[in-house]
């Protein structure tokens, strides 16, 4: 870095200076920026106000590429949601109608400093999560534990009445049906109300759209700007659906808000459930990519965030020669590991060769109970395994 970057300060710092001048021009009372939290904890009518704190990790990525007359739209936008919102109502029966289900990473949040409230949540599916948040015309509110207490109402009445009110507004688009024997692919941009990626956690949505799409469904979310569907054919192949995977997946890496490169399909009971096929099938090698990519991804968010004495191990994604992708993570002896779920576990034991054994012949040998409250799962191996079990895995031991 060189003089006039150590004066001018890193991107992050220089974003943070136009928001508080921004914030201070709008008038509030106090603001001040918290580095470690890319932060900024804003006072709006008082000096001696309860402060809040405005997070700018997702307006930072979303103004990265802006210009600057787009950058000053985002920022107002910003502080009309997050600084001058009005507030939400705070009864129960003022706030049930306003609820709504909303689908994030399994890491949304995790840099939220220990303090703050914590956002009701459960699993949804593949390193996803479901949320609550309370619909306001120019923004939303996530639900915290602490409100779900005070309005003394069960986390999950709470969830199953977000649920209600998005079947209540489900919207079926396209009106036309695919052409006979065509596929069709439907892009539903998000425009703030219309909670595409919601309508996943509503029964029958996604089954529905068949006779739209010309085959059995598939929904991606890649970021928050909308969802894609498609519909199967009996005859997809790696180049013709695989075309498909690729747009996700660049539009994954791209987005400031990423959610997930994996499809979603419908199982029999016409219940949401990954679009997962065994390893002999001609898309595994397409879907498993996906999974390869989250994967990496949110177990690498998540070590950003950890406070744990133990090593906390990367869930590393590499490739084959033929361009296929899996997931590995090592094992070393002597050191107390946080170990991810991986394709492959590496075991590099001092002296001799490392080796490598698949995820499902390690679960034979060790046991691998996940550690108490860390998502995506992580398994706390104290200890190498006896010498006994060392040489029975490297009987198995594989290439990947």
């Amino acid at each position: 870095m060189g003089m006039l970057d150590r004066l001018r300060g890193t991107p992050q710092e220089r974003f943070a200076r136009r928001v508080l001048t921004a914030m201070r021009d709008a008038g509030v009372a106090s603001a001040r920026y918290l580095p470690d939290q890319f932060a900024i904890e804003v006072r709006r009518d008082s000096a001696q106000a309860q402060p809040a704190i405005a997070y700018l990790g997702n307006i930072f990525r979303e103004c990265e590429r802006s210009g600057r007359n787009e950058r000053r739209e985002r920022i107002a936008s910003f502080l009309s949601a997050v600084v001058f919102n009005p507030g939400a109502p705070t009864s129960w029966e003022e706030v049930a109608p306003l609820l709504r289900p909303l689908l994030r990473t399994v890491t949304f949040g995790a840099g939220m400093p220990a303090s703050a409230p914590r956002p009701l949540r459960r699993p949804a599916w593949a390193y996803l999560a479901e949320f609550v948040v309370i619909d306001q015309p120019t923004s939303v509110m996530y639900v915290t534990e602490k409100q779900a207490q005070e309005w003394g109402v069960t986390e999950s009445g709470i969830f199953d009445r977000a649920r209600r009110n998005m079947g209540g507004l489900t919207r079926a688009e396209p009106d036309a049906g695919a052409a006979p024997g065509r596929r069709t692919l439907v892009r539903m941009v998000e425009d703030g109300d219309a909670y595409w990626a919601s309508h996943l956690f509503v029964d029958g949505w996604l089954a529905a759209q068949q006779p739209r799409l010309g085959g059995p469904p598939l929904a991606f979310i890649p970021d928050t700007t909308g969802v894609l569907l498609v519909g199967r054919g009996p005859d997809d192949t790696p180049e013709s659906l695989g075309k498909v995977f690729e747009l996700v997946e660049q539009e994954f890496r791209d987005a400031a808000r990423p959610i997930s490169p994996m499809a979603f399909t419908v199982d029999d009971s016409g219940a949401v459930v990954p679009f997962l096929v065994p390893r002999d099938h001609p898309l595994y090698a397409v879907t498993h990519r996906t999974e390869v990519i989250i994967a990496s991804s949110e177990y690498a968010a998540q070590a950003a965030h950890l406070e744990t004495d133990a090593f906390v191990a990367a869930c590393t994604s590499a490739h084959r020669p033929d361009g296929t992708a899996f997931t590995v993570a090592s094992w070393a002896e002597g050191v107390d590991t946080l170990l991810p779920r991986a394709d492959y576990v590496a075991f590099p034991s001092g002296a001799a060769e490392p080796f490598f054994v698949a995820w499902d012949d390690v679960a034979r040998e060790v046991d691998l109970d996940p550690e108490p409250g860390v998502v995506p799962e992580r398994y706390r191996l104290r200890e190498w395994p006896h010498p006994g079990v060392v040489e029975r895995l490297r009987q198995v031991a594989t290439t990947p």
